[in-house]
């Protein structure tokens, strides 16, 4: 059977090539509210699902102390959460910037716009929180000066792929896509071209919480655990002196959602390492104030045992850090 005909027969097909245009005629609060049905059904027909929710909430409230929460609804919580998820930024796909824009509560726009208009280049640190591809969407048609320095997301609106193609074509000066297994004379050329962005004055987005094996990672603890994580954006911000903005981008009731661009300054050399855990101390607690957000780190693999460094003790008991201010200083 050829690989196009077994497409045809795999969930995502089904998913994004058909549920998701569907879902998108009833409109926002209506589709959203139809993939959360979704996901919570899915779990409580499929014991194996409903069982791995509930051990990663009960692994989460180990590891970031919840408090008092009922777990039966946070493990539904995170059910609803774990479907939209998967929709990406599918129900962004418009008629019009307007629309699909009208639908973000934006936090912190006019300081980006700032930093951005002094023409020395801005870090954007994302992450697989929440509605990240749906931030980025909104980073891309919003019109900011912006190339993105991860791995080209699947599954993404005809829009966004659009921005993706226009603005990052294969092999083009602008292509600053990551691919597993780069050799290590195309990862030199992609990261020259990251730098030549930044001091172009434009923007590139990256993602901190990356498990990464290889050349520019350092280690962190998300929820408890050691990761050695692609860290390239710290080395990027201390050696260009470039402003350094945190991006997490959440899912509100109705099919609306929430940007926060929190504005986080230079990061000096030698305090890389703090920057990083500054960085994950903020994506924590975002996981800890909304946990049916995270469906990657509390559900993905890379985030377990398994993807975490050798010889750690794996703890979920561990305390979040102390704010580490010094390490970053605002101009």
């Amino acid at each position: 059977m050829s690989t196009a005909l077994r497409s045809l027969f795999h969930w995502k097909f089904a998913f994004y090539e058909l549920l998701l245009p569907a879902l998108r005629l009833l409109g926002p609060r209506r589709a959203d509210a139809a993939l959360g049905a979704l996901g919570r059904a899915h779990a409580r027909l499929w014991p194996p699902r409903r069982a791995a929710l509930r051990a990663a909430i009960a692994e989460a409230s180990e590891a970031l102390d919840l408090g008092d929460r009922n777990p039966d609804e946070e493990w539904q919580a995170l059910a609803a959460g774990a479907c939209r998820f998967l929709a990406r930024d599918y129900l962004l796909e418009t008629r019009s910037d307007e629309e699909a824009l009208g639908r973000f509560e934006v936090h912190g726009l006019d300081a980006l716009r700032r930093a951005g208009d002094r023409g020395r280049g801005v870090l954007l640190v994302g992450s697989h929180f929440g509605a990240h591809i749906a931030g980025l969407h909104w980073i891309f048609r919003a019109g900011l000066p912006v190339r993105a320095l991860v791995q080209r997301p699947p599954h993404v609106s005809p829009t966004l792929g659009r921005y993706f193609d226009d603005l990052q074509r294969p092999g083009a000066e602008d292509d600053l896509f990551l691919r597993r297994g780069l050799k290590p004379d195309a990862a030199v050329t992609i990261l020259l071209r990251a730098r030549r962005a930044l001091r172009e004055g434009r923007m590139v987005y990256l993602c901190g919480d990356i498990p990464w094996e290889g050349a520019n990672t350092r280690a962190g603890r998300i929820l408890g655990r050691k990761h050695r994580l692609l860290s390239i954006w710290t080395d990027l911000a201390s050696l260009l002196d470039v402003p350094v903005f945190h991006v997490f981008c959440k899912h509100l009731p109705g099919g609306r959602y929430r940007l926060d661009l929190d504005e986080i300054g230079r990061v000096r050399h030698g305090e890389e390492d703090d920057a990083l855990a500054d960085y994950l101390k903020n994506l924590e607690g975002h996981i800890a104030a909304s946990p049916d957000q995270a469906a990657a780190h509390l559900l993905w693999p890379c985030y377990h045992p398994a993807g975490c460094i050798p010889g750690d003790d794996a703890s979920l008991t561990s305390t979040p850090r102390a704010s580490r201010k010094h390490a970053v200083r605002n101009r």
